[in-house]
Formats: structure tokens, C-alpha cells, sequence
């Protein structure tokens, strides 16, 4: 089973709709409650629609369980910007709010996107990754961020700053590879 940690996404509900059309089992825990991922066996960060301490604090917590179990974790929009931050990298807040369909280039072969060099994906975001700790390597770019998927050298933790929830059959993909990573375990 999966967990999501709701953030507070607007997106939840896509989220939902995209892993019940891939039959995954999952259980949704708001950021707020208390999380424990022993019984899980891959976790999904939200993103969220409101900046707060209490959130990103929350979050780390999950993202340290993770990293001491060797969970696989997967951070979508603000979920890879804490799993940056978290591990020593930097963000940076855009003049311009990046909204709507984005292609973006694959340069880095990832067990998230497979062969496919290049996907449409959704997003809506104000802030970027602007700095990667080295324990985190940039697996894709486009034109507006260098870092549109990340992961962890040697665990398997990723974020995507995309929305893949809402980004079509290039998303449902992403997500499903995401399920076969946690499957693994």
C-alpha cells in the first residue's frame, strides 16, 4: 500500500482519480497526523497551497523516515522542493507564477520515465530548485526550471517540480512507474 501525505494539495482529488484508474491500493494521511511508514510500502508527498513552517517541518520528518527505512519516496511539486531543502539544496522564488503545459527533456535514462526522452506535463509553481545538494542529481529540465525531476544518488527518493496528476497519459505513466519502484520493495 502507498501513503500520500496531503499538504493541503488542490490537486488531491486528481492524485486519487489517477492511482484508483492504476488499482493501487493507498491511504491518504494529512501532513498534520501522526506518520509512520512501516506499514507502507512507497510514500507521495502533495504539493500544497499554502506556505508554512508547520507543513515543511512535517515533511522532513517524513522524508527522514524514508531515508532511514529506504522507503521509496516520491515528492510532487512542493514535495520535491522540501526533499531539496531537506537534504541541503536551495529554492527560489520566481518573478512569474509557471502555470500550464510544459515540455520537458529527459536527460538522464530513470526508472520514472523510462526510455521516453521527452513529456508534456502540468505545472503550477512559484518557486524552483535552484541549488541540489549533492546527494541529489537533476534527471530532466525545461526552458523555466533546470530541475523538473530530481532523485537521490543512491536511495530511491525523487521529486518532480510538474504536477503529474494532472499531465495525462505522460503523468499516469510517471505515477505508475513510481507504484512498480515501491512494489519492489
Amino acid at each position: 500500500m502507498l501513503l500520500i501525505v496531503d499538504n493541503g494539495s488542490t490537486t488531491l482529488p486528481e492524485l486519487e482519480a489517477a492511482l484508483q484508474k492504476l488499482k493501487v491500493n493507498y491511504s491518504v494521511i494529512r501532513y498534520y497526523q501522526t506518520i509512520r511508514l512501516n506499514e507502507y510500502r512507497g510514500v507521495i508527498l502533495t504539493g500544497r497551497n499554502t506556505a508554512s513552517d508547520e507543513i515543511n517541518r512535517a515533511n522532513i520528518k517524513v522524508i527522514k523516515q524514508a531515508t532511514q527505512q529506504q522507503k521509496p519516496l516520491l515528492g510532487i511539486c512542493y514535495g520535491a522542493e522540501i526533499i531539496a531543502l531537506a537534504n541541503g539544496g536551495a529554492l527560489n522564488r520566481l518573478r512569474e507564477k509557471v502555470y500550464g503545459y510544459n515540455t520537458i527533456y529527459v536527460k538522464k535514462m530513470n526508472p520514472l520515465t523510462g526510455m521516453q526522452q521527452t513529456l508534456k506535463v502540468f505545472e503550477s509553481h512559484i518557486f524552483n530548485i535552484s541549488r541540489l545538494p549533492s546527494c541529489l542529481e537533476s534527471l530532466a529540465y525545461s526552458k523555466s526550471c533546470e530541475n523538473e525531476i530530481i532523485a537521490h544518488r543512491e536511495l530511491r527518493l525523487y521529486g518532480l517540480q510538474f504536477h503529474p496528476e494532472c499531465s495525462g497519459d505522460d503523468g499516469l505513466q510517471i505515477l505508475a512507474n513510481f507504484v512498480k519502484v515501491s512494489e519492489a520493495m
